[in-house]
């Protein structure tokens, strides 16, 4: 019996491939107009006028820590060893340095600079405790458009919810919660403009889709050739 496949494992041949594409063109198109700033600042001032509150300082500072690269990359190694999600691993090790290459090179490409308003908790950090900024990268530090931290966790997202789907539909679902919180709290911390955010989900969608096709997620990995030898030597 064929296992279920999510809804948003389409193949890179169908429409709504194209469709997602094309709709991230245009939005970063339009968002680089400046035309959906009148939407963005708004929300980022509201952003600012709740910090203080230590509790949800410390959620937030909590929740945005999880997209940081390396707490991802840690666990993309993880499922990477585990045999029965290796295939989802490796793809998501990918995914996580094909978008952070990705995401920076088109930041200056669109240009959009990052947030003016400062994120000061109302909590003492450790002194060594910094916020990792979207881009390492000097000349795309600057800009906020599109998301990295966003489109790694749609990455997760994409990739973990297709693991979970074959088990449980609900918990496949449950897992986009993901890149939503992630793109809440980097809004909060003023790392990005919501739009950004989106921007992030839409090219964290194509990336993962053009990756989980080209290595055909679906097919497991065949066992070891040696291991094939040695059972034939027993036989």
């Amino acid at each position: 019996m064929q296992e279920p496949s999510p809804p948003w494992l389409f193949r890179l041949r169908t429409g709504k491939f194209a469709a997602f594409v094309a709709v991230f063109v245009a939005f970063s198109v339009t968002v680089a107009s400046g035309a959906t700033a009148g939407i963005d600042d708004p929300v980022n001032r509201y952003a600012q006028s709740i910090q203080g509150n230590p509790a949800l300082d410390v959620l937030m500072i909590a929740i945005t820590t999880t997209g940081d690269v390396s707490t991802l990359f840690v666990f993309a190694i993880i499922i990477t060893i585990i045999r029965r999600t290796r295939k989802a691993g490796m793809i998501f090790l990918i995914a996580i340095v094909v978008l952070a290459i990705v995401t920076m090179y088109m930041k200056p490409f669109f240009g959009r600079a990052v947030p003016p308003y400062a994120f000061v908790p109302g909590v003492e950090l450790p002194e060594n405790f910094n916020i990792e900024t979207d881009s390492l990268a000097p000349f795309a530090a600057g800009f906020s458009y599109p998301s990295g931290h966003a489109s790694r966790a749609t990455a997760l997202a994409f990739l973990v919810g297709y693991l979970l789907y074959r088990k449980a539909r609900w918990a496949g679902y449950a897992v986009w919660a993901f890149p939503v919180i992630i793109g809440i709290s980097r809004v909060y911390v003023q790392q990005h403009y919501p739009m950004d955010v989106i921007g992030g989900f839409l090219i964290g969608v194509v990336v993962s889709a053009v990756l989980a096709n080209t290595m055909k997620i679906q097919v497991p990995f065949q066992m070891s050739r040696f291991k094939g030898k040695e059972d034939e030597q027993k036989a």
